[in-house]
Formats: C-alpha cells, structure tokens, sequence
C-alpha cells in the first residue's frame, strides 16, 4: 500500500524556515535554507516526485532495547512521516515484537525480519549488510535510520539519512573508558563514525547535539554532514489521574552517566534531613553493588509494564532525572506531561529542551538539589499546566515530521554526496 500525497507542495514561511533549522546557528544549512526560499517561488507547481523511504526499526525491540527512549522515539517519527504529504512510499523493516506493541501507520508497507533482533551473529550481519540490501529490494531512493549507527563493512547503495541521537561514544571514550566492554565500544564507535561519514542527512533531536557532531567530526579530520536539528516529538497522556499525586519517581540506569549512584546519595541525605511520608518509586536498573538504603517509603521496581509505568507517573507528584550527558533527556519533559513536576540536572540539552520549564539543580552541589526538590514540592497545580501546555507545543510530532520531511525534500534534490 501507498500513502499518496494530495495537492501541492505546501506553503513555506520564514517561520517554518526557522522551525525547520530549530533556531540553529547550524553548520552546512546555509545551502538547505536557500533551497526552502527557492522553493516558496514554484509553489503552485505540483512537486517533481514524492519521498520514497524504507524505514528501518527492525534492529528494535521493547525487550532487549537499551534504550526505550531511543525506541520511541524511533516509533514516533514512523508514525508521524506517515501522515506527511511528501512521503509517497513508506516501506517499514520491523520484526515480530514490534508488531505485537504497536500498531504500523495506515498506507505503510510492512516487512518482517525477525533476524535483525538477535544480539548476535544475526544483528551484527543484519547492521552491516542485511539491512543495506533489504533497502535496495524495495526501490525506494532513501534508507533512514533512527538508531543512528550505519554499516561501516559496505556503502549504503542508495541514499541515506540518519537520526544521530548523541555523541554518547565520544562521551564515554572521554569519561568512562572501561564502563563499556571494548568489543562493544568498538563496535559503536564505528557505526558513529560510518554515519557521520556516509549520511546525506543527519539529523538531531537537539542543538547540543549538532553541535557535538561537529565538534567531533572537524576533531577527528571527518567531513561535517548536512546536519539537521528536527527535536523529538510526544504524545501527550490523556487519561487523568485517578487520585491525588503523592509520590516522588526517580528513573534509574547501571550506565555511570545516568550518576543512579548519586541519586541514592542525595535522596538518602534528603530523606533523612526532610522526613518524607510517601512512596519513592526508583525505576530501572541500579549499578553493581549498589545497596539501596533502607527507607519505609522506597520502592525499587527493576522493570514495570507500560500500563504500570504510566500510571505510576500519573500518580507522581515529583519525577527526579539525573545525568551528566544527554543529546535530549526525555524523562522531565515525559514527566511534565504525565502532570508532575520535573526536576533534572542543569545539563546543555536538558537546559535546551526544558526552558523555562521544571526545576534544574547543579549535580556538583547536594544544596542545588535540594534547593530544586523543596521548590517542586512547592509548586502549583496551574504552573504545571503552564508547563506542560507549553512543551506539548513545543515538542510536537507534527512539527518534527514536517522538519524531516521537508529536509529530505530538499535533499532529494541535491546531487547524492
């Protein structure tokens, strides 16, 4: 099945332009922006041909991700670049336990490569061969990729696009060189370097990590791709909360940059500093031999459901994120949705993302933490709404699949680099 545009190309204004380039001082756009201003002078034309892509999330899985905010994401966008005019063929690479959770886009043809989810020999010939000529089968002139990471055995024989999500390697060969198995380190560190490389398109969900991808590819003597900031998109929780928010949440990670092992520290400081009657949900995987302290209220849950997640954070009254490196940081905008109150590092892509929004504190300082913890148990109801309105605005999937659709437009017009 297709997905068949209707009508003309769509009017582009200067805002646009600039919701495209999400305010970007960006390396290599000048090119795209004359592009867009060109294209507003043969509106009434009808388009020379529409976007054929093959989308690939069949290396993804709710199982075995390591990342479901990467998965997410990787959904999301599939599913928004679905309903856009300019996509007239839409193939989705998937496998069987995607497809059990989630339900592919009308008018998106589906195919099923169980191979691609195996964490061995299966995915490591998926990723550098496999999913290159599962592309080229389906006809379609580009191949995007969500995870990030391309083939650094072939070349991509037909064009390619990218969501870089990080520059996460660079980040751990600088600060954590033995957190990661070498083979593994290894093995990530050149799809990082393939895509930045060999993509036509990249793009970024935030500046901060345009900027990081620049900053390593002039570091390390790479061509600087066209890069792209298009943000990440969500859908907003509609069911209400069926009872009043009590509960602190804390999403928790055995990766050192998510700093869980700090976490504890502060919380076991201000628990017994600040007597706290409620429930504190830790959610997620906790670093080796790390004890958890004994506290009436603390509740460690390794793995939740969906449905036990979300109605865990639409109980929250206070959702807590630490980190030290993120390319975006899902969890407080996620949290400003769900109708708690977010309190996060003070971090470049968290400042990014966040504005104005939530309560940062220093992760150098327990006195800012608290500090951001006192203010969020403090805050109003009508400011929450305030916040969450206005991140819902800002971190939409329309807008994002408008900004990729619309650089890939453009790309399609440019000789294949």
């Amino acid at each position: 099945m297709q997905v068949r545009g209707r009508g003309v190309g769509p009017v582009i204004s200067e805002q646009q332009i600039g919701d495209a380039l999400y305010s970007h001082r960006a390396v290599c756009t000048i090119g795209l922006v004359n592009r867009l201003l060109n294209r507003r002078s043969s509106l009434m034309e009808p388009p020379a041909k529409k976007l054929s892509i093959t989308y690939s999330l069949a290396d993804q899985s709710f199982a075995r991700a390591k990342s479901i905010g990467i998965l997410n994401v990787s959904v999301g966008l599939l599913q928004a670049l679905a309903t856009r005019p300019e996509c007239g063929r839409l193939t989705a690479l998937s496998n069987h336990s995607l497809l059990e959770r989630f339900t592919p886009p009308s008018g998106t043809t589906i195919e099923q490569h169980d191979l691609a989810d195996d964490h061995g020999p299966g995915r490591v010939w998926w990723d550098q061969f496999g999913v290159y000529s599962f592309a080229r089968r389906t006809g379609n002139e580009w191949l995007f990729l969500p995870k990030g990471f391309a083939s650094f055995f072939r070349r991509c024989p037909v064009r390619l696009a990218t969501f870089v999500h990080d520059a996460m390697q660079d980040h751990y060969d600088r600060h954590y060189p033995h957190a990661v198995p070498r083979y593994e380190a290894a093995y990530f560190r050149a799809g990082f370097r393939a895509s930045v490389r060999e993509s036509e398109v990249i793009f970024t969900p935030s500046e901060f990590t345009l900027n990081e991808i620049t900053r390593v590819a002039r570091e390390k003597g790479w061509r600087v791709p066209r890069l792209v900031c298009c943000g990440e998109g969500f859908e907003r929780p509609v069911t209400a909360p069926t009872e009043e928010r009590r509960d602190i949440v804390i999403p928790t990670s055995r990766f050192p940059h998510k700093l869980t092992r700090q976490a504890v520290e502060f919380l076991d400081r201000w628990c017994r500093e600040n007597p706290f009657g409620e429930q504190i949900h830790w959610i997620g995987s906790f670093p080796e031999k790390l004890e958890m302290p004994s506290h009436p209220g603390w509740r460690r849950h390794t793995i939740l459901p969906e449905m036990e997640f979300r109605a865990l954070m639409a109980r929250a009254r206070v959702v807590v994120s630490f980190s030290n490196y993120e390319g975006f940081g899902r969890p407080p905008v996620e949290a400003a949705l769900a109708g708690g109150c977010p309190v996060f590092s003070n971090i470049p892509a968290s400042r990014e993302v966040m504005g104005d929004c939530g309560y940062s504190f220093d992760n150098a300082s327990y006195e800012s933490f608290a500090a951001a913890l006192r203010q969020a148990l403090a805050v109003r109801p009508e400011q929450l709404q305030a916040w969450a309105d206005k991140l819902a605005a800002r971190h939409n999937w329309n807008i994002v699949a408008d900004r990729v659709a619309t650089a890939l437009s453009v790309a399609s017009e440019l000789p294949r680099s």
